[in-house]
């Protein structure tokens, strides 16, 4: 007796899975990365003026313990340890 395939659907599932996989590869397109930067991140990248000032009097006083001209104000030292302390 010769069993033949007529009228009988062939089943391969490794290469229906094959084909599938090619399908959704054509199909599918090329996805890319994006990357959005809030308004709230854009203004922390951006320095305030509180921060250049600070920055411009540190490089101040860098620049006069350098030279040697930097002079502490004692009595202004004393008056700030002291309230800092009756807080």
């Amino acid at each position: 007796m010769k069993i033949t395939n007529i009228g009988i659907n062939q089943v391969n599932p490794y290469k229906r899975s094959q084909q599938q996989t090619e399908k959704a590869q054509q199909t599918s397109r090329p996805t890319t990365d994006q990357l959005e930067i809030s308004s709230a991140a854009k203004s922390m990248q951006t320095k305030s003026p509180v921060e250049v000032d600070q920055a411009e009097r540190v490089a101040r006083i860098k620049a006069e313990i350098d030279a040697g001209t930097y002079k502490v104000d004692a009595k202004k030292l004393a008056s700030n340890i002291l309230n800092y302390y009756r807080l």
